[in-house]
């Protein structure tokens, strides 16, 4: 007994022995330890705990220092202040029931913006009566975060060279990183209807509408028809077109200037410029704080002067048309504001107006085009003919239209529904404008 309680104390001293031992020295490296945590706004991560008797491995590495550029717009305040500005943008305002239909929504909603650059169409593919407005995502959104290089191609949702509708899509027009955003719906229009209902037949039939200038341009003197419904509308949205000095209707034999002194600005350069709280502009309003600009043109107004050169030549060239039995007219009898429409040559049958009052009628018009059903809220394209004796007889020309007529009256709609007055490139502007009125002076009537 008294040998088993010794040998017994032996064991225990050799083992107090070999944990005295082992203790007196670290053990064996163990498996690497978990990499330290990225510190607070920038601080370093700790260090990994150094490994103790094989259990915990080496030092982990230290924690990466937080990006600043992500600093730079995500605050809360920073948020707020965007928001805010962005709220006084036209953008903020721009949908509508009006604006849910395939053909509007890719640029007045955020569903059919964000549907047209991931597909690559130029429309939606069905109405959207349940989209929402334009918001920060609709044009922003992280495709990277290598701020080392193009910050700015980064945060957009596209910056791809644009497929213009006016060139129907063919051929793609790079106008630069920012631009390119811009310009994906700040361009000439695409058609707005497909159809339009023919009394005379009950049926639904093609609607030839001409959203963009429509002729091959061979001959100023050449003629064309131009009846009624055949819209070349522009839309006000055409701002890319101008700045870039290219598709107006360019007569023979004209030399066009492209470019002008601010051709290399990106459109961010001028309407997120710094955002004044007194006048609301600048920013994120995309408004141009126009007290920004006179900061390089020694406190002038340059700005105003060019708009009302331009504009005394829209004027100029809408009252010559309006003489020539081009347009007609109108006077707004609460505002008094002026304004001017192309005349049609033709009804919409293709039959010639009459220059003298008749009983005969004509498809003088389309009405009720793209209205929205109260009850489900979806776009109804009930285009439909307007069969009527003509009451605009005495304002007709009695004859098709020449070329360059057609392309005079184009020039006004291009200026007048470019909402800037011509200062996205006066140069081209004016010329444009100019040579309309020389040509319809020196051919119209002959």
């Amino acid at each position: 007994m008294k040998k088993n309680l010794f040998a017994i104390g032996i064991g225990i001293l050799l083992i107090g022995a070999s944990i005295i031992s082992s203790c007196s020295k670290e053990g064996p490296m163990g498996p690497a330890g978990p990499t330290g945590t990225n510190g607070t706004n920038g601080t370093n991560g700790a260090n990994g705990v150094n490994g103790i008797n094989g259990v915990n491995g080496t030092n982990g590495l230290d924690g990466k220092d937080a990006n600043s550029s992500c600093l730079a717009c995500h605050t809360v305040a920073n948020f707020d202040t965007k928001i805010a500005e962005y709220h006084l943008s036209k953008h903020y305002f721009g949908t509508s029931s009006s604006r849910f239909t395939k053909f509007c929504a890719r640029c007045h909603t955020h569903e059919g913006f964000k549907q047209i650059t991931t597909s690559g169409t130029f429309v939606a593919t069905n109405d959207m009566p349940a989209a929402t407005r334009i918001n920060c995502k609709t044009c922003h959104e992280h495709k990277g975060f290598d701020f080392t290089g193009d910050t700015v191609s980064q945060i957009l949702s596209t910056n791809s060279p644009i497929y213009l509708n006016y060139n129907k899509n063919l051929t793609s027009t790079d106008f630069g990183t920012i631009n390119n955003l811009c310009v994906t719906c700040h361009q000439i229009r695409g058609a707005t209807s497909l159809t339009y209902f023919d009394a005379t037949t009950s049926k639904n039939v093609a609607f030839d509408q001409l959203p963009y200038f429509p002729f091959t341009n061979t001959d100023d003197n050449a003629t064309v028809k131009y009846q009624v419904g055949r819209s070349f509308s522009v839309h006000d949205g055409n701002q890319s077109n101008l700045f870039a000095g290219i598709n107006g209707y360019e007569y023979a034999g004209k030399v066009y200037t492209r470019t002008w002194k601010h051709s290399d600005a990106a459109c961010t350069d001028c309407h997120m410029n710094k955002f004044d709280p007194i006048s609301n502009t600048g920013g994120h309003s995309l408004i141009v704080n126009k007290g920004e600009c006179t900061t390089c043109h020694s406190g002038a107004d340059k700005i105003t002067p060019i708009q009302t050169l331009i504009d005394a030549k829209r004027i100029e060239l809408g009252e010559l048309l309006t003489s020539k039995k081009i347009f007609k007219k109108s006077v707004n009898a609460t505002t008094g504001a002026v304004s001017y429409s192309a005349e049609p040559t033709h009804d919409f049958f293709g039959v010639l107006f009459p220059t003298t009052q008749s009983t005969d009628t004509y498809a003088t018009a389309l009405v009720s085009a793209n209205t929205v059903d109260p009850k489900t809220g979806l776009v109804l394209y009930t285009n439909t003919v307007t069969i009527a004796v003509d009451a605009d007889y005495a304002k007709r020309i009695g004859r098709e239209w020449k070329y360059g007529e057609l392309g005079a009256a184009y020039n006004y709609g291009y200026i007048n529904s470019e909402l800037s007055k011509g200062v996205h490139n006066p140069t081209y502007a004016l010329q444009i404008l100019q040579n309309s009125i020389d040509w319809v002076t020196a051919n119209s009537g002959k």
